[in-house]
């Protein structure tokens, strides 16, 4: 083998270990079939946060009651799938929490106490609440830009859709801001190309 290809070839190999090295110390990315690009934050930055409908809490997510003296007490299903996988929505969500603890009245308006999906929405009051409110309760964001850490963009969207005690399917796009009633069935999907 002559001097020249010799060389050659240990510049071949040495780009391709740079390569590897860089890819492995994630300086590269080749791409993957999950595209999605989550906003993240600099590292000791704190003046940049991602947008989250929990800089706002609703009053009501706020709101505590027991059993006693109920004027309303719904019962409607939440469904959510994040990139094809289905979310569970922990039971006892809005169950003795650091606003409503066990000292007496330990439940918030909308609450869970399984992890099907049933949400029950109990009210002293004949006031119209918000889908929201249970997101602010549990933790967790959701509007029209996105649930949880997920944000709508150019290759990921959001849809929802409620089936209604008649049986009547409808695409609603008010999100947070959507009425729960009894009977309702909810379904909120986050994916590429929706």
């Amino acid at each position: 083998m002559s001097r020249l290809n010799r060389d050659v070839a240990i510049v071949a190999i040495s780009i391709v270990a740079l390569l590897l090295v860089s890819y492995q110390a994630g300086y590269l990315d080749f791409g993957t079939e999950d595209d999605t690009v989550e906003p993240t934050l600099e590292e000791g930055d704190s003046s940049a946060t991602l947008p989250s409908s929990l800089d706002e809490i609703h009053p009501l997510a706020s709101t505590c009651l027991d059993h006693g003296d109920l004027t309303r007490h719904d019962h409607m299903y939440l469904t959510i799938r994040v990139n094809g996988d289905f979310v569970t929505i922990p039971e006892n969500t809005g169950i003795n929490t650091g606003t409503c603890d066990q000292t007496g009245s330990n439940m918030h308006v909308v609450h869970t106490h399984s992890s099907d999906g049933k949400l029950h929405l109990e009210m002293q009051t004949e006031e119209d609440v918000e889908l929201g409110v249970f997101f602010d309760i549990w933790g967790q964001h959701f509007d029209e830009t996105g649930i949880f850490e997920h944000r709508v963009n150019e290759t990921h969207g959001m849809t929802m859709s409620v089936r209604n005690g008649e049986d009547n399917v409808t695409v609603v796009d008010t999100y947070d801001h959507f009425i729960l009633l009894e009977g309702q069935e909810i379904f909120i999907d986050f994916g590429p190309g929706l």
